[in-house]
């Protein structure tokens, strides 16, 4: 078992035992280690666990502790007070990061929709105003319930994820829904399919360019009764039915939530594994075939980093972003280390290093 973050490349088990599975438990965002990016390394594994929806064990829901705890309206604050709130005090939008300069550019589209709205920045990133004192740890503060009351007094929350990769869904997108604030999604370009209802979030893809962006956010901010109709589903209740099952069918806990079958993901993934692989013993028993399980790229693989221009116009993978190179030599890194792999013998890191640069080199002539 194989946690993708922590993976050595230089430490695999070689050679590889032809009836040795290898599982890949990934959870975290592409930019942690880039190379399941890529074909030739997420297609090594047997069985993986990943927020993919493809995945073997999907856990796309990984940051959602559960539906009571989404429609949860203790933190809710009527739209009047958001509205004096904002005469008094605060921008109309909120934005607390403080992993600046990712892959998904968000701190550039930050910036320049800050030329057509108030942003209140929290986080280090785009920093313009201080967290109070107790909650300024990242650890304890964001899950602290001041946390929530402070969200849920601003009538919008920027959403934004630090890469842009199908089912890539945090708590940034949950909290605010849960707070009672509108969130402005930049993340997943597949994320309307996992929300409450399909009017409960903002997405900035939808928009041509940030001016577009933020002239709809200024309409919804002069017009009460439009904003509200993205905060209706808080009393009608959760519409999506394929969030409902999803969620219902999951056999796995978040934060040590009670009443599912396994504490968490990380258990349940085990356990996933485990019934593979005494379903296979009990076929060879009965002298039929094994089934044989091998992932694919659709399991991970994410698209390479983005940035955007001077309108707020995405120019795509390779467009710019100071993360290009670190994602490009990732390419060549999964292709290197799946030809030692595949050659079955332990090799070093230099001699890795050097695969690397003769690939690099092929594809200069």
């Amino acid at each position: 078992m194989f946690y993708g973050t922590d993976l050595d490349h230089v430490d695999m088990p070689l050679p590889r035992n032809p009836n040795q599975y290898w599982g890949l438990l990934h959870e975290e965002s592409p930019k942690n280690n880039y190379i399941y990016s890529h074909k030739p390394v997420v297609t090594l594994f047997n069985h993986t666990c990943t927020f993919k929806r493809e995945s073997d064990y999907p856990i796309t829901t990984q940051y959602l502790p559960s539906l009571d705890w989404l429609s949860n309206t203790e933190y809710m604050v009527p739209t009047a007070e958001k509205n004096r709130l904002q005469k008094t005090e605060l921008s109309p939008l909120i934005y607390v990061h403080s992993d600046c300069g990712t892959p998904s550019a968000r701190d550039t589209y930050v910036e320049l929709l800050m030329k057509y709205i108030g942003i209140d920045s929290y986080g280090k990133c785009v920093h313009n105003k201080d967290l109070p004192p107790h909650l300024q740890d990242p650890i304890q503060g964001m899950g602290h319930g001041d946390f929530y009351k402070l969200i849920s007094k601003y009538k919008f929350s920027l959403a934004f994820e630090n890469s842009l990769c199908d089912d890539y869904i945090t708590e940034k997108l949950w909290r605010p829904l849960m707070a009672g604030s509108v969130p402005i999604v930049m993340g997943s370009p597949k994320v309307k399919e996992f929300l409450p209802s399909n009017h409960s979030a903002i997405i900035v893809e939808e928009f041509e360019s940030v001016k577009k962006l933020a002239e709809y956010i200024k309409f919804l901010n002069e017009n009460d009764h439009e904003y509200e109709k993205y905060l209706s589903w808080k009393k009608t209740g959760i519409q999506n039915k394929y969030l409902i099952e999803l969620m219902k069918n999951r056999e796995w806990g978040v934060d040590g939530s009670q009443g599912t079958k396994y504490h968490n993901f990380i258990d349940g993934f085990e356990c996933f594994v485990c019934q593979r692989i005494h379903e296979n013993e009990i076929l060879m028993k009965q002298g039929k075939k094994p089934r044989t399980y091998l992932s694919s790229h659709n399991h991970y693989g994410c698209p390479g980093p983005t940035a955007y221009n001077s309108e707020g116009v995405r120019n795509g993978p390779e467009g710019g972003n100071s993360w290009d190179y670190e994602f490009e030599n990732s390419r060549y890194t999964a292709a290197a280390l799946r030809y030692h792999i595949d050659k079955g013998v332990p090799y070093t890191k230099t001699q890795l290093l050097a695969t690397v640069n003769r690939m690099k080199n092929q594809d200069l002539k």
